[in-house]
């Protein structure tokens, strides 16, 4: 029996979505390492996300570096994260855009 094409669509959209929620999740319970892994993982899906999640996505591998320690690879992250928020207002909830701002701050990256 063949599974639809829309409901494979929104199967996989479903997992993308369950990773980055899980990866979000590690970070707030300050498992930075797995929180790492899984956001690492879903790099090259990342790419084809809207600019909301993508937002998300790139700020919490932000904070996840810098919360490692790696603040040169931890910049690059929430500068995206930045930049999509500069074109597209909204894209991060009101307490992402804080949790940026307070990441760009510590770390300059600005």
């Amino acid at each position: 029996m063949r599974i639809p094409a829309l409901a494979m669509l929104l199967t996989l959209l479903a997992a993308c979505g369950g990773a980055l929620a899980e990866g979000r999740s590690e970070f707030n319970k300050g498992r930075y390492p797995e929180a790492k892994q899984t956001l690492a993982s879903l790099e090259s899906d990342s790419r084809a996300w809207n600019d909301a999640k993508r937002a998300e996505y790139a700020l919490y591998r932000g904070l996840t570096l810098a919360a490692l320690g790696d603040r040169a690879e931890a910049d690059v992250w929430l500068r995206e994260a930045k930049a999509i928020e500069d074109v597209h207002p909204g894209s991060l909830s009101r307490e992402d855009g804080h949790r940026l701002k307070v990441g760009l701050d510590t770390g300059d990256a600005r």
